[in-house]
């Protein structure tokens, strides 16, 4: 009894500390969020394209030049936005990553830190995000807000085109 005992015991603990379930089926982070990272950094464009919804949209929260009021968020189809990113900076990454979900798990916000190459010059680019990404009822992106510290945007010569 003792021996069986034991065994279930060594079994419930080796199922507890393996990943696959350790992970809710329903967190949008491991499910959405981080896969979309993922195919960005792998410049995998048809599984950026799968992990957004038609019609989804990039809002840049910031201008450019560091300026506010009208006209400082610009708003992009999402699969150019990803595109644009791909197509001007390489060895794509965010590091430090925290998150926040909300309580209906349709909501991620995500900081971290970008460390990017600039694909012209091969510079490096680093600046802090934030990013809120909208989910909707089929785990596909609908709405992706970014904002980034302008002040790094105009130290490294860097600005972000709509084109």
């Amino acid at each position: 009894m003792m021996k069986t005992f034991a065994i279930c015991v060594t079994a419930a603990a080796a199922l507890a500390a393996s990943p696959a379930f350790a992970l809710d089926p329903n967190d949008p982070i491991a499910e959405v969020v981080d896969p979309l990272f993922e195919a960005v950094l792998a410049e995998d464009m048809p599984a950026v394209r799968e992990a957004i919804a038609d019609g989804a949209m990039v809002h840049a929260m910031f201008n450019p030049n560091g300026e506010t009021g009208e006209g400082s968020i610009r708003s992009f189809p999402a699969t150019a936005y990803f595109q644009i990113i791909t197509a001007n900076y390489e060895n794509i990454e965010f590091v430090d990553r925290t998150y926040t979900v909300s309580s209906d798990k349709r909501t991620v916000w995500m900081e971290a830190n970008g460390n990017l190459q600039v694909a012209e010059t091969g510079a490096p680019y680093r600046n802090r995000y934030v990013f809120k990404i909208s989910i909707n009822e089929d785990g596909k992106i609908t709405n992706f807000a970014e904002w980034v510290n302008t002040a790094t945007l105009i130290s490294q010569g860097r600005t972000a085109q709509s084109q």
